[in-house]
């Protein structure tokens, strides 16, 4: 039974690693996770890949603690306007909350120009922690 179950779970590891590699799995961003600020929950993955991204895109450079305070707020607010001014479809509310139109935004960024992040592979992988309208990141 326990040699079983561990050639399943070998089996199940190596094929979920032979798809990451070939490309045919798309990172994305998880419509129903919720909206990250003052008053929201502060779900500590969602919080550092928000902090990933304000370090990557902005000229802030904040520590990436997983913990929602003064400077991710500040770091929030600086890609709001930065995407409502230089990059984003539609102007963004500058409010430090990081929401689907901000996460809409700051995804779409990195896909149309991934040169911007030091690691697209992170950036890949934060795309499932942060809100979003729709999957953007491949």
């Amino acid at each position: 039974m326990r040699h079983t179950h561990l050639l399943r779970r070998g089996a199940t590891l190596l094929a979920a690693t032979a798809l990451l590699s070939s490309g045919a799995v798309a990172a994305h961003a998880d419509p129903g996770l919720p909206t990250t600020g003052p008053g929201y929950p502060n779900w500590s993955p969602t919080v550092r890949c928000i902090q990933y991204y304000v370090n990557q895109l902005t000229d802030v450079h904040i520590m990436e603690d997983g913990r929602y305070g003064p400077e991710t707020d500040l770091g929030i607010r600086r890609i709001q306007k930065l995407a409502s001014t230089d990059w984003a479809a539609a102007p963004l509310i500058v409010d430090g909350i990081f929401g689907k139109a901000t996460g809409q935004a700051v995804l779409e960024r990195v896909k149309y120009h991934p040169w911007l992040v030091d690691n697209f592979q992170k950036a890949s992988n934060c795309g499932h922690y942060v809100p979003s309208y729709t999957v953007v990141l491949n």
